[in-house]
C-alpha cells in the first residue's frame, strides 16, 4: 500500500498531473504488485523560488523535473526496483512526454508494522473482511 508524493514546478495542467500519477500507479502494479485499489497519491506544485534542485547532476534535466517519492513496505527485489524505474520512466515519457532524466525517484521501504490505513488499525487487521468498520 504505497504512498507517493510529487514535486514539481508550478504550471502544468490538470490533465498533466492526473496522467503523471496514473502512470506511477500503473507501473506500481505492473512492476511491484501492488494492488490496483491500493493508490494514495499526492501532488505539491512549487514556485520557481522554493523548487531547488541541481540541473546538471548526474544528468542535464529541464525545468519539466518531477521528484517522486514513494513510500511502500519493504521486500522488494533490486531487480523488481530496478524494473520500476524503467517502466515508469517509459510511461512517463510515452504519455506526458516527460524526459527520463526528468524522472527522480526515491523509494523508501519501511517495516509493515509502520502502516496504519485508518481507523486505528494497523495494516494487517485492516485489510481482514471483518475490520471494515474499524475498532468498537
Amino acid at each position: 500500500m504505497p504512498m507517493t508524493h510529487v514535486s514539481m514546478r508550478k504550471g502544468q495542467p490538470a490533465a498533466f498531473r492526473a496522467a503523471v500519477l496514473e502512470a506511477i500507479h500503473e507501473s506500481l502494479q505492473k512492476s511491484l504488485d501492488v494492488h490496483p485499489e491500493a493508490f494514495f497519491m499526492t501532488i505539491s506544485e512549487h514556485e520557481d523560488a522554493n523548487f531547488h534542485a541541481n540541473m546538471t547532476y548526474p544528468f542535464v534535466r529541464s525545468p519539466n523535473l518531477l521528484l517522486i517519492q514513494i513510500t511502500l513496505t519493504a521486500g522488494r527485489s533490486t531487480g523488481d526496483k530496478q524494473r520500476f524505474y524503467r517502466n515508469l520512466v517509459a510511461r512517463l515519457e510515452a504519455g506526458s512526454g516527460i524526459k527520463p532524466a526528468d524522472v527522480f525517484i526515491n523509494l523508501i521501504e519501511v517495516a509493515s508494522e509502520n502502516w496504519s490505513p485508518g481507523n486505528g488499525l494497523p495494516i494487517a487487521t485492516a485489510l481482514q473482511p471483518d475490520a471494515a468498520h474499524g475498532p468498537g
